[in-house]
């Protein structure tokens, strides 16, 4: 399997969207509960319109909850396994502008997989979110995932960093691939 990013998230989520016959957008969401929202569900012409849609979504691996008229999207637990399909890590090149993810993202993906807690999928979300930027944003965005996991690890949860440290690691993938 093809590492799985933040935007292939969003293009999953888009996908299922227009397999359904709807139309509109397909955004990051920027507040915690949800990582995407769409506003489709304004733009179906019936109830049935509007249950295909959900149920295309929920097939696509998305729970969906309905607010002020938007579908707020949020991967459910199988699919953000899938962020985790690495065997090994390769060495940080320290050479590299990429070098500050790519060392948070080993540090991150030395414990074992937890299952996911409110915080730790909060976790996971925020550095889907951040490398769905442009490279440089990513870049320094790392502080906050930092300080996330600083917070959940002096209360003990371990729980999302291996799957935040796997984004992190796909995201250095993807981006090495399109400078090469």
């Amino acid at each position: 399997m093809a590492c799985l990013t933040a935007q292939a998230l969003r293009s999953r989520a888009r996908e299922a969207v227009l397999s359904a016959g709807g139309r509109g957008f397909v955004r990051f969401c920027a507040e915690d509960d949800a990582l995407l929202v769409t506003d489709a569900v304004r733009r179906c012409g019936s109830e049935a319109q509007k249950t295909a849609l959900m149920k295309a979504l929920a097939d696509a691996g998305f729970s969906v909850r309905e607010e002020a008229g938007l579908l707020r999207l949020a991967p459910v637990d199988a699919l953000l396994d899938a962020l985790d399909m690495m065997q090994e890590t390769q060495e940080t090149d320290w050479d590299s502008p990429l070098h500050p993810a790519q060392a948070l993202a080993k540090r991150l993906l030395t414990g074992g997989k937890t299952p996911l807690t409110d915080a730790g999928r909060r976790l996971v979300y925020l550095s889907l979110r951040l490398t769905g930027e442009p490279g440089k944003d990513v870049l320094s965005g790392l502080g906050a995932i930092r300080a996330q996991a600083a917070v959940m690890l002096r209360t003990g949860d371990r729980s999302g960093m291996r799957l935040c440290g796997a984004v992190l690691w796909n995201w250095c993938i993807s981006e090495k691939e399109e400078s090469a």
